[in-house]
């Protein structure tokens, strides 16, 4: 394990900050982009949201779209696609497009959850939560959409046919894991957000684990939080902003995601409930300096002994991320 090279990769949600505008928020992920591919970054996943004022990735497919257009060799795939919000002939299709437009550059990593509320799933595209249960069949559906020409049945998606788009599974919760493992597919765990069931879920994944065509081996990314600086004082401040768009969350709140601000408990008077809610919501966060995020790195690889990490900071200037980016880079690779 001392030896293994985990790969390093990238999450954005694509945050619109306080005092920019949406386009601004475009192109600093098409930037941010550009930066980890000069990084030589494995990955660059945008994940799906809706209904989120401060979060500016509906249209994922749009997006991952417009950033393969900019850049020119690293992977660019969904972290991931809600399969409740869409039918398996239409993610197969777009897809499908996407991997004919940039052969061996597209990733599709799907997840359970609408990511968004009751109300706004019901909006989008299904009825409310009728097809979460249908998971596994729909990534079934999936790969046989992708497959070869003896794969297919009446209905196809062209282009789709021969495309073979990799599929990774995306989780927060233990019953992700179980599919990944039953399918023999590389799994992703949020544990950015969702640390409380990471263990038992990559626990499940390696144990049930079945060789397929795609592995023969489990492939595990784990998913991290990460604030790199020059001080660890500084990446405590970038902190405070994704402490801060968490607790909007929980409290409902609408709005664009706030900046930094080392007083937010006490200008945001958080409640007992809301501090206990902040340290069990965030998850693994490498934080700090290049030296304070090492050791943070040497435990998380000793524990969960990860293929591959992605991660996501939330920081509105591009030099901050380009600098959190490449110090987590460096720490990973041991360099």
């Amino acid at each position: 394990m001392e030896n293994k090279k985990v790969k390093v990769s990238a999450l954005n949600l694509v945050p619109q900050f306080q005092g920019e505008t949406t386009i601004e928020a475009i192109n600093r992920a098409v930037d941010l982009a550009k930066i980890l591919e000069d990084l030589d970054y494995y990955r660059y996943w945008v994940a799906e949201h809706h209904n989120f004022r401060g979060v500016v990735s509906s249209a994922t497919a749009l997006l991952i779209q417009h950033i393969l257009a900019n850049t020119k060799k690293i992977k660019v795939g969904s972290g991931g696609v809600m399969l409740p919000n869409h039918s398996p002939l239409q993610v197969a299709e777009t897809y499908g497009t996407l991997e004919t437009l940039y052969p061996h550059r597209v990733d599709l990593g799907v997840g359970r959850a609408p990511g968004t509320d009751a109300e706004t799933a019901s909006l989008i595209y299904r009825q409310k939560y009728a097809n979460i249960h249908n998971f596994m069949e729909d990534i079934l559906q999936l790969e046989r959409y992708f497959g070869s020409e003896d794969e297919q049945g009446v209905v196809i998606a062209n282009p789709g046919i021969n495309t073979n788009v990799p599929i990774i599974i995306l989780g927060s919760s233990t019953s992700s894991a179980y599919v990944a493992a039953e399918l023999g597919l590389p799994y992703s765990f949020a544990t950015h957000f969702a640390p409380a069931m990471a263990e038992e879920a990559l626990s499940i994944y390696r144990k049930h684990f079945k060789a397929s065509k795609y592995l023969d081996e489990p492939y595990f990314i784990l998913g991290v939080l990460a604030h790199g600086a020059d001080t660890d004082e500084e990446a405590e401040r970038l902190y405070t902003i994704a402490q801060q768009g968490s607790i909007r969350l929980l409290r409902e709140e609408k709005g664009l995601y706030p900046l930094a601000d080392e007083k937010f408990e006490e200008n945001l008077n958080l409640s007992s409930a809301e501090k206990i809610f902040l340290k069990s919501r965030m998850g693994i966060n490498l934080m700090g300096s290049k030296e304070t995020m090492t050791k943070i790195w040497k435990e998380v690889k000793a524990k969960f002994d990860p293929d591959e990490v992605i991660a996501v900071s939330y920081m509105p200037k591009l030099e901050e991320l380009e600098k959190s980016y490449r110090i987590l880079k460096e720490v990973v690779e041991n360099k």
